[in-house]
């Protein structure tokens, strides 16, 4: 991020230099019209690629819900996207893949859909805003293709997000439910919250205020093209004759 933000300063150092001859009060106005996008792009760039990671790393651990039974308190039980796995005391961890697509259950299927959805739109997310960061040389010379890519890449990053906090939500919710089950006798036991969905709840609150960032960076703090001078305008008159004839 700091290298980021160095490559700001510098590009904000040139564009002082260019607009020297300016008057001082447009001069102001458009170091921070320069500065400000800049900063507010690094920023969000970089907080929606750590919580493309964090998606990343939560579609890949197994622990999204556990269980612990009073009878073998040594064993701990794992349910993730792709497999589920046994966690002894004195022992490594056995997994065991899926054996079928279509015999999942309903919340499983839909969240491991949602995820792979979300961190696709990540990666597209990722590929247009950084080709659509100033601080980058990429389509430098067209200021307006530059901003369509960043909007493109924090709309990317906003919809990951939300395709990231909709089924982790949506699990820990079912979760809950069955936890709470009257009708479930006491002593069975019960699945509970995991550490990936504290992962996935991470990466898409920094999915989702990264990407507003970005989407803040091309809407509220648009640049100055530059500035429009008026010029007096000659105005010729055209004159009229009155011609008598006799």
């Amino acid at each position: 991020m700091s290298t980021f933000l160095e490559r700001c300063d510098t590009d904000t150092r040139a564009s002082d230099a260019a607009i020297d001859s300016e008057p001082p009060s447009g001069r102001h106005s458009t170091n921070g019209m320069r500065s400000k996008p800049c900063q507010c792009q690094c920023v969000g760039f970089c907080l929606s690629l750590l919580g493309w990671l964090c998606s990343l790393a939560a579609i890949v651990l197994p622990q999204w819900l556990t269980r612990n039974t009073d009878l073998l308190q040594s064993e701990t039980f794992f349910i993730g996207m792709w497999e589920t796995c046994v966690a002894q005391d004195e022992g490594p961890v056995q997994c065991k893949g899926y054996d079928s697509l279509l015999g999942l259950p309903d919340d499983i299927q839909l969240t491991r859909i949602l995820m792979c959805v979300s961190v696709a739109l990540g990666l597209l997310g990722l590929l247009f805003s950084l080709s659509g960061l100033d601080s980058i040389a990429c389509f430098s010379d067209q200021e307006a293709t530059k901003g369509r890519l960043a909007l493109s890449g924090g709309v990317s990053f906003l919809l990951a997000g939300v395709t990231t906090l909709a089924p982790v939500s949506y699990l820990a919710h079912v979760t809950v439910v069955n936890f709470w089950d009257p009708a479930v006798p006491q002593f069975v036991p019960r699945w509970e919250f995991g550490p990936a969905l504290f992962v996935g709840w991470l990466g898409g609150f920094l999915l989702f205020f990264g990407s507003l960032l970005l989407v803040t960076s091309q809407c509220c703090f648009r640049k100055v093209k530059g500035n429009i001078q008026l010029e007096p305008r000659t105005v010729k008159r055209a004159l009229w004759h009155k011609t008598e004839y006799v």
